[in-house]
């Protein structure tokens, strides 16, 4: 199995580099439905290739993005703007574009839940946390850990790293608390910050346990530290959760903990970030698990570094990842068809491969199988496997093009 599947990694390699390097020529031809590989220029700085190798036989959509042209920027997304629910990639592409900042691709991103929607990662949209956690909930892990990210920072560098949520209250008396995550699952004696991309209140007193809560106005931001007011001192959950509002939230804490001393009008600093902190995060979405780590396959110790499993790594799915070039000036959208004659998917290894022949030095694997999905100006290019089509994911990204002065 390994002697095969690394044969057919090299034949993955070997075709790719001699396409990429010989596709100058681009062509008029329809994106999807081409019997060959091709090249086609849809901006300036953005190039998306096309793969069909009978050999596996694949089928691979390749994205390639010039983070250097001024009018690009990569930005993530949640389906229907909120925590929960599930959306469309190609729905979340057609809400967020417009004429001045239009959606030339996207592709779905993390792993979530089926019941509800919500996703496993971090989550970062425009600077702002959608969910901040300690450790990636998902119930496939073999073991429990915090999974590979990728996110863009302000200055448009890509990175990917295991990012945890890192975050504090500043208080008066000059005593700093803990804030277990964003819009995540408190537990005893903790604290959690609930925005407005959560549901339209914070969690009631189902615990039976004393919940207190405190609601925050924003006021200002000093450094990468938001400066709030407390507005109200309240307990028993339920607190609503309007545009631009936030709550600080804890339960079963005891007496000397400062929430419980808060009062109305008090000034508080909170600051929210990541570690490693690697400077201002602009964007993050989640997925699992890395497999290009400094331009080498690392996808086949996945198993035992982010607790993937063989069925999962080893075995033959569409696939979505992401990646970016060693001089991080380049971002690749990546999808590659599965569980059909025309493609039969690609394992962690092989998927590795491809991200390394197209030019990738850091890359990851996203949310595959029936998510996949990798729209180029609003059209979906790939074959989703799913038999009732295109699946509601719980996030994606989105390459905008801004409209030039």
């Amino acid at each position: 199995m390994k002697r095969n599947n690394g044969l057919i990694s090299s034949r993955i390699a070997l075709l790719l580099l001699f396409i990429f390097q010989g596709a100058g020529a681009t062509t008029s031809s329809c994106l999807l439905g081409s019997d060959s590989s091709f090249t086609q220029q849809l901006r300036p700085g953005v190039m998306y290739r096309f793969l069909q190798d009978q050999r596996g036989p694949w089928r691979a959509y390749i994205v390639e993005i010039d983070l250097t042209q001024p009018d690009l920027e990569i930005g993530a997304r949640r389906a229907l703007d909120k925590f929960y629910g599930r959306e469309q990639t190609s729905s979340i592409a057609k809400h967020h574009s417009s004429a001045n900042r239009k959606v030339i691709a996207a592709l779905n991103s993390d792993f979530f839940s089926l019941k509800t929607g919500e996703i496993e990662n971090n989550n970062i949209i425009d600077g702002e946390f959608v969910k901040g956690t300690k450790l990636t909930g998902s119930p496939f892990d073999v073991f429990d850990n915090i999974h590979s990210q990728f996110g863009i920072l302000n200055n448009k560098k890509p990175l990917i790293d295991r990012f945890e949520f890192d975050g504090a209250v500043f208080w008066n008396s000059g005593q700093r608390t803990d804030i277990l995550g964003v819009n995540d699952i408190p537990t005893p004696r903790s604290l959690v910050l609930f925005n407005s991309y959560y549901r339209a209140s914070t969690p009631t007193d189902t615990l039976k346990m004393a919940i207190y809560e405190l609601r925050l106005v924003e006021i200002g931001v000093r450094s990468d530290t938001l400066v709030t007011v407390v507005s109200g001192v309240m307990g028993s959950g339920g607190t609503p959760l309007t545009n631009g509002s936030l709550v600080l939230s804890g339960y079963d804490l005891p007496p000397d903990n400062a929430l419980r001393r808060a009062t109305h009008g008090d000034t508080v600093r909170i600051w929210l970030g990541l570690r490693p902190n690697r400077g201002p995060v602009r964007s993050l979405v989640g997925g699992w698990p890395r497999i290009v780590l400094d331009g080498r396959n690392i996808a086949a110790g996945a198993d035992y570094a982010e607790g993937t499993f063989p069925r999962f790594s080893a075995g033959r799915h569409p696939r979505s990842g992401v990646g970016f070039s060693k001089d991080s000036t380049k971002v690749y959208f990546l999808a590659v068809d599965g569980r059909t004659q025309t493609s039969v998917g690609m394992s962690l290894v092989e998927f590795a491969d491809l991200m390394l022949a197209s030019g990738i030095y850091q890359g990851m694997n996203f949310d595959g199988g029936g998510s996949t999905t990798l729209l180029i100006d609003g059209k979906i290019v790939n074959a989703p496997s799913d038999p009732t089509g295109e699946r509601p994911v719980g996030n994606c990204l989105l390459l905008f093009e801004r409209k030039r002065k």
